[in-house]
């Protein structure tokens, strides 16, 4: 069968809606892809992302994850797991694992103990429930932007290591925790020009009195930081922190979903905190020559990350679309 190039002798480009679903919503008609001006070009989450934030499938792992067993049986040893009914869980499976790892599910490869009513073995024989550090946050774009970490000291967690304890949470939904320290992610420089770009961040921050961020796309200078957000004298902060900063308004220790976008619809950066508009400024463009998760210019954040998502274009267009998305997963008010 040919490519769908029209409908009704309408431009797929064209058409806004069909059986009264907006274009934005629709990734394919019997197969073939519609363009929707929506796909990330990164994506990391606890969740299996969709639709909602542009993606159309996807069926890798969530993480690359270690454990920790402070030198005991099975310290230090890999595996990959998946997404369990669309999260990350405890029961989700994992694979490509180290050698000499038996178990199947997170649960057993931490040797949790008893958890919500199930009971993990323990195949590895470990001594106790190891701790658990996320080696890589897999990039569910389709451009394998995988978001890592190779010093084990540097890595985020997700499992404290105490036994009959679930994963790191964050209003019931499990988190990526960095310690404020050292520990971030890096991601790969995909060319982003910030000068017209989108991200949308849920997290919280573990503390008001930091000068930290949780997120960074950055150019070569100094008026071409993209933080989303940064914490800085109790505010929140957007862009670059000191000039050309877009006030966010008082920072908190609750779980947020911070966006910020800019491109010629806006005609400048701005953003906003739960679907709220909060500010603009301008923001010269340029090239983004580093991507950090937990970290802005060295600034370690201690926080909690569930979901970061790039866009290399101004997508507020579908804003409101994005943010309903992430909000409702996330129950965030």
């Amino acid at each position: 069968m040919p490519d769908i190039s029209k409908i009704n002798a309408l431009d797929i480009g064209s058409v806004s809606k069909v059986d009264g679903l907006a274009k934005a919503s629709i990734l394919d008609i019997d197969g073939v892809a519609v363009p929707s001006g929506l796909a990330p070009a990164a994506a990391y989450s606890v969740r299996l992302l969709g639709s909602g934030v542009g993606i159309s499938s996807y069926t890798g792992p969530a993480m690359r994850v270690r454990r920790d067993t402070a030198g005991g049986t099975g310290d230090d040893d890999e595996a990959d797991i998946a997404f369990d009914s669309g999260v990350i869980s405890l029961d989700s499976a994992i694979s490509n694992a180290s050698a000499g790892v038996t178990a199947t599910t997170l649960g057993q490869f931490l040797n949790v103990g008893t958890v919500g009513g199930t009971t993990y073995t323990n195949p590895d024989s470990l001594s106790g429930t190891a701790s658990c550090f996320v080696d890589e946050w897999k990039d569910q774009s389709g451009n394998a932007n995988h978001a890592s970490q190779a010093t084990f000291g540097s890595q985020p967690q997700i499992h404290s290591g105490t036994v009959n304890t679930d994963l790191i949470t964050e209003n019931g939904k499990p988190a990526v925790d960095f310690d404020g320290s050292n520990d971030r992610l890096v991601f790969s420089n995909t060319g982003l020009d910030i000068g017209s770009l989108s991200s949308c961040t849920v997290g919280k921050f573990n503390s008001t009195s930091q000068t930290a961020g949780m997120m960074q796309l950055s150019g070569s200078s100094s008026n071409k930081r993209w933080y989303a957000p940064f914490e800085f004298s109790a505010t929140y902060r957007f862009g670059y922190v000191t000039t050309l900063t877009i006030n966010g308004g008082t920072s908190d220790t609750s779980q947020h979903l911070f966006t910020m976008m800019a491109g010629s619809t806006l005609g400048n950066a701005s953003a906003w905190v739960d679907g709220a508009f909060k500010n603009s400024a301008t923001l010269d463009s340029g090239i983004s020559n580093i991507a950090l998760i937990g970290d802005a210019d060295g600034t370690y954040a201690d926080c909690l990350v569930q979901e970061l998502v790039v866009w290399g274009a101004d997508q507020s267009s579908n804003r409101t679309g994005i943010e309903s998305d992430i909000m409702t997963y996330f129950s965030i008010p």
